[in-house]
This record gives C-alpha cells, sequence and structure tokens, in this order.
C-alpha cells in the first residue's frame, strides 16, 4: 500500500485535511477527518469482498475512501456539491501518487457516486462507499441525533 501511504502525506490532502479539521472544529454532527477516512475503507472493503468482488484492490478502495470527503471545506465555503468537488481534488493527487488511469477512472467514479445510496447503476465502489459512509457513523450513541438531518430510526440499527 505504498501508493496510499504516499496518498496521506500528499501535502495538498494533508493541507484539505487540515482545513476541514478547522472547519469543523465546533460541529456537533460527525466529523470528516482520519478516523471517518479509516472507518469508510475499511467496511467498504470489507462489504465488497463479502460481495463476492475480488475486482477491486485494497489499495484503491482505501484511496478512494480517503479521498472521498477531500471537498467538504469547498462545500462549507461556496456550496458546491462535495463529492464532485472531492472528485476534482482528487484526480491530481492520485496521479501524484502514481495511480494508473484505469484505477483514478474507478475512484473518481465511486467518489461522484458515495452520496448516491440506494441508486441503480451504481458502481460497486460507489455503492461500497456510500453503504459504508453511513455504516462509520456512531449513531447509535451520538448525542446529537434530535438535531441531525441525515439520522433516523434505521440509522440506530446499522451495526456492521
Amino acid at each position: 500500500m505504498v501508493r496510499l501511504n504516499r496518498l496521506l502525506d500528499h501535502r495538498d490532502y494533508v493541507t484539505y485535511q487540515e482545513t476541514i479539521d478547522q472547519l469543523e472544529k465546533n460541529r456537533q454532527f460527525c466529523k470528516h477527518g482520519f478516523d471517518h477516512g479509516i472507518s469508510v475503507a475499511r467496511i467498504a472493503y470489507t462489504y465488497i469482498l463479502e460481495q463476492g468482488s475480488r475486482a477491486l484492490s485494497k489499495e484503491v478502495v482505501y484511496a478512494a475512501a480517503f479521498l472521498h470527503d477531500i471537498g467538504r471545506w469547498m462545500e462549507y465555503q461556496s456550496g458546491e456539491d462535495h463529492a464532485e468537488a472531492s472528485a476534482k481534488l482528487a484526480l491530481p493527487i492520485l496521479e501524484d501518487c502514481k495511480f494508473k488511469q484505469e484505477e483514478i477512472t474507478i475512484i473518481l467514479k465511486g467518489i461522484r457516486e458515495h452520496r448516491q445510496h440506494s441508486a441503480d447503476g451504481l458502481s460497486i465502489l460507489g455503492n461500497a462507499l456510500a453503504l459504508a459512509d453511513n455504516w462509520a457513523r456512531d449513531c447509535r450513541h451520538c448525542p446529537a441525533q434530535k438535531e441531525c438531518y441525515k439520522y433516523n430510526q434505521l440509522m440506530r440499527l446499522i451495526t456492521y
């Protein structure tokens, strides 16, 4: 997972995460830092394996998971959809970290799809990221349940 470690140390990735961390410092809802990324990565990869697919490498799934929210700061500042912003920001990072073009295409599609829960025609990676993005949250014990726009009673049942 040499390229993934390169990605996590990439100056732009680090800058985006620091910006998100600063903007979410007082956020009462789920945050989008390293802990969220690693949880999404582990859950998405496990889900893909449980579906019987070996089409995607662990490194590709983990890269997508760590990059899927890097555009959050743009959404906070300008209102731009963070999935699209994340895909745009991810491209040069993936290129710098020497991911192959076919891997980049798969990763960017998954990032763009990660908010399209249960939509028809999602890629396996997009579907896995969408599910893992929710399953990575501890809604059962969250003190902000009543104020959270994402929370519904079913979120209490998700334990993966």
